[in-house]
């Protein structure tokens, strides 16, 4: 059975500097499930197994570090919006 991956915008308003953009690309790239990782300004790109990890997820292990995260757009629908992951 093929795996297909699945990918979300976020927007991460209080990723300021580079010491929290690699803090926070670090937390990201150590979640099983998540396979890749680009970050931009206030924000990050995010490949993921959906079988293995969710949105939700993703969002409560960046909460736990500090940052507040929400979606941008969601792969899935298209949909691009603005709520709390």
């Amino acid at each position: 059975m093929q795996v297909t991956n699945e990918e979300v915008d976020l927007s991460i308003p209080n990723m300021h500097s580079r010491d929290d953009e690699a803090r926070a690309g670090q937390i990201l790239r150590e979640l099983p499930g998540v396979t890749g990782v680009r970050l931009v300004q206030r924000g990050a790109w995010i490949s993921y197994h959906p079988e293995t990890i969710s949105h939700d997820k993703i969002g409560a292990a960046l909460r736990h570090a500090g940052f507040r995260a929400s979606t941008f757009q969601d792969s899935a629908t298209g949909e691009t919006h603005n709520s709390s992951v």
